[in-house]
């Protein structure tokens, strides 16, 4: 027998996958906008170091471009273009100033200067520690022809960005050196070799990715932890509505929480507290109903409790005993398909009486699978005539096959119709009916149930039953309990 109607919850109850979980998202977006916010801020600090470094390196080669301009005599420097030789006093007076500036200033690569530049190339003059004959041309990269042209076209000192050429990657400062009649004659050229440069800006990269790493850590184990803190109040009444769904009005999730989600799960509770209400109201105007149709009045309720006490010797959960209460009680719903003259006839059923009276388990798990609070039950009203042998109907369930629920009831409901008369019959002594059980484990009944029952005193049975303490003579045993 199945616990769930049409349309159930088994759909809802199964886990939904990780991109779907809340938790996860909330926990995915505390990385996302973390791991976006170091990485946007540390790209911001990467681009203003850089341009820092580049300004305060431009900065340090112009000066000493400014300041070695003013050690070159402008009118030597125009004799040594004009003559075009390196091997003259002259020029060796001229590396002599460009060597002292390059050993001052602790510059690894030699200090030189151009001639005005003539399209995309100028010409070396005087450079420090090479022996390039004068008017060697030296091609322009674009960032260089628009520097040196700013040098000899106004008269300004300039450096340049990072660039790269034919024998690295460079920043370059210019400065002016004039002649007696202050003209532009040449540039002074100070080149730096940016590979220290760029180690730099290679380190702010690395600690940019592992701030952004160590933050994205730290987003993922803060989102975790917060998005567990308003995720599982909410998986809590989930799980509740699962329950609740599937019959179980009992069940509660404690939602501690002062903020929405501790509202909703106080709006939760008092709802299924309103909805178990109605619920009870309802099964008590069905069981009124069917004990006024067989003029048995408390009959069900005092099996309920039988069954109750059998189940709490086993040890059921509060779910389980739920569901055996709500069975025990509805357990004969579908007779109410079954015309009350066979139900009450005295002698032997016909063969085709018989099988209407067989047939009332299926048609109570027919008028109760359509009510989802009602389906709990449908373990006991489909099961409860079957037998721990298969002999039973109506599917010749056998063993663990039959539901707990259904193989309690069977053994009580059969203890308390043996000692409670019936239209075919008086009713037997508590003591008979209990051997009668005992007699049948194994055989009608579950032996771990029978020995459940056999386990509650005497005098308790009698209170449930609402019967005689007092035993009765004993008569010998049938085969079988009746029903």
């Amino acid at each position: 027998m199945t616990t769930a109607g049409p349309g159930s919850a088994r759909g809802l109850a199964g886990r939904l996958p990780v991109w779907r979980r809340l938790g996860w998202r909330l926990a995915a977006a505390f990385l996302v906008l973390t791991a976006l916010a170091v990485l946007s801020s540390g790209l911001l600090q990467y681009r203003a170091e850089a341009r820092a470094l580049r300004a305060s390196l431009g900065t340090l080669l112009l000066n000493i471009a400014r300041t070695g301009a003013l050690l070159v005599d402008g009118d030597l420097h125009e004799r040594v273009v004009a003559g075009g030789r390196s091997d003259t006093p002259e020029y060796a007076v001229l590396r002599d100033r460009l060597l002292l500036i390059q050993a001052e200033n602790q510059l690894g690569d030699a200090v030189y200067t151009l001639t005005r530049p003539e399209g995309a190339r100028s010409r070396f003059a005087v450079i420090s520690n090479s022996a390039v004959p004068v008017g060697t041309p030296y091609p322009l990269v674009p960032v260089l022809q628009q520097a040196l042209r700013r040098v000899f076209d106004d008269g300004q000192s300039a450096f340049t960005d990072v660039y790269t050429n034919q024998d690295g990657t460079w920043i370059t400062a210019f400065a002016a050196i004039r002649n007696g009649r202050g003209q532009v004659v040449a540039a002074l050229d100070v080149d730096y070799r940016v590979d220290v440069y760029l180690a730099r800006l290679a380190a702010v990269r690395r600690r940019l990715y592992l701030h952004a790493l160590g933050g994205a850590l730290v987003a993922l184990a803060a989102g975790v932890v917060i998005a567990r803190r308003i995720t599982r109040p909410v998986q809590r009444l989930a799980s509740l509505a699962r329950e609740v769904v599937e019959g179980d009005l009992t069940a509660r999730a404690p939602v501690s929480s002062r903020d929405e989600i501790g509202l909703l799960g106080n709006v939760f509770h008092l709802m299924v507290e309103r909805l178990q209400v109605s619920h009870r109201n309802l099964v008590d105007v069905v069981v009124r109903a069917l004990e006024a149709r067989d003029g048995t009045p408390g009959a069900l309720r005092r099996v309920a409790r039988a069954a109750a006490a059998v189940g709490e010797q086993l040890g059921l959960t509060a779910a389980q005993a739920e569901a055996l209460e709500l069975g025990a009680l509805l357990h004969d719903i579908g007779e109410t398909r079954v015309p009350e003259a066979i139900l009450r006839k005295a002698g032997p059923l016909t063969p085709e009486e018989r099988q209407l009276v067989e047939e009332h388990p299926a048609a109570g798990v027919e008028i109760l699978e359509s009510v989802p609070l009602l389906t709990p039950a449908l373990d006991v009203v489909g099961g409860h005539h079957e037998r721990y042998d298969g002999e039973g109907y109506p599917a010749g369930l056998r063993e663990a096959g039959i539901p707990l629920a259904a193989r309690i009831f069977a053994v009580v409901d059969a203890l308390d119709a043996m000692t409670h008369d019936r239209p075919y019959r008086r009713a037997r002594s508590l003591d008979e009916s209990l051997e009668v059980l005992r007699a049948e484990a194994g055989k009608q009944f579950d032996p771990r149930v029978v020995t459940a029952v056999l386990a509650i005193p005497s005098a308790r049975w009698a209170e449930l039953l609402g019967i005689a303490s007092s035993p009765e003579v004993p008569r010998p045993a049938s085969a079988a309990a009746a029903p």
